[in-house]
């Protein structure tokens, strides 16, 4: 365990190594597992005939450009949702930087397009690396809120 832990706020800008800086993420001490905002998640086989899950990341309000994805290691797995659903999903490992740490992460890939924040960390990824302060944001939600102006506020998981 590192000497001290960094404090970290509710909501964060976090990067996808090798993929997207600066995205809006929602910090979330109750989720165990963390979450993307993931489309046109289908399995295939590559060139060499591996089995590969190939899905395109992004592509929601607060982050629009997609970026295509293909993982050869990944999980399907149920997953419970806030609202009690079970869902199957697929769980990938990415690098992510939180603040001055950069380490591997497991995300299950979702449809988040209802969410303001494309992206959600839960227990699983902060355990031992940060303590959160949940006075603290480096995300202005009420902008994030303006790029969803399709939805109403209730219809909005904030």
């Amino acid at each position: 365990m590192p000497k001290y832990q960094i404090i970290i706020g509710r909501s964060e800008n976090i990067d996808f190594t090798g993929v997207s800086l600066g995205v809006p993420a929602k910090i979330d001490t109750g989720a165990f597992r963390s979450s993307v905002h993931a489309s046109s998640i289908k399995e295939t086989k590559n060139k060499d005939g591996e089995t590969v899950l190939k899905f395109n990341m992004f592509g929601h309000p607060s982050a629009p450009v997609k970026r295509p994805m293909e993982v050869s290691r990944y999980d399907k797995l149920a997953v419970r949702s806030s609202n009690g659903e079970v869902e199957d999903r697929y769980e990938v490992t990415l690098k992510i930087k939180i603040g001055p740490r950069v380490f591997n992460t497991s995300f299950t890939l979702a449809d988040r397009s209802s969410n303001v924040f494309p992206v959600l960390i839960g227990r699983e990824a902060l355990k031992g690396r940060f303590m959160v302060d949940p006075s603290r944001t480096s995300v202005k939600r009420l902008e994030l809120i303006k790029d969803h102006d399709h939805l109403s506020a209730e219809d909005m998981e904030i």
